[in-house]
């Protein structure tokens, strides 16, 4: 039995169609991500997709997203110079997360009994209703959760 001959992975993937178009289609979004860090380098903006003449930016937080789309005309303009097919600039932000899977907050301690009985005792002798009012919501409530 003859031994086949050994090719390079890159020249077998390069006789793949489907490698060819998904090594294409990267090939133009590093090319544009380097554009718009050529044009807009202190912009913390990373290239997504494009798809359907949509180019899709991720912004680290919303603060940035609504700056980048301040600048949408500019960075269409300049893009348009270099690649066809870029109708629009969509910026969504970076998820951290489901919102679900936040850190508890630890409960607060109790207000002790001896300072409800305070509280209480300061509310009757007050003449300012609102403070009255507020104190007695206070103490109904703190007294209600133990």
């Amino acid at each position: 039995m003859k031994p086949t001959p050994t090719r390079p992975v890159s020249a077998w993937l390069d006789d793949e169609s489907g490698f060819r178009a998904l090594a294409a289609r990267v090939d133009r979004l590093v090319e544009v991500q380097a554009a718009l860090h050529e044009r807009f380098g202190q912009a913390p903006l990373t290239v997504v997709s494009l798809d359907a003449g949509t180019l899709t930016l991720r912004a680290p937080n919303a603060a940035w997203a609504a700056r980048l789309r301040q600048s949408t005309p500019t960075m269409l303009q300049a893009l348009h110079q270099r690649f066809a097919g870029i109708e629009r600039i969509r910026i969504v932000t970076r998820r951290t997360g489901d919102a679900s899977s936040r850190p508890a907050h630890a409960p607060r301690a109790a207000i002790p009994s001896a300072a409800l009985r305070e509280l209480d005792r300061l509310r009757a002798g007050t003449d300012a209703p609102a403070l009255g009012e507020a104190l007695a919501r206070l103490v109904r409530r703190h007294r209600g959760a133990r």
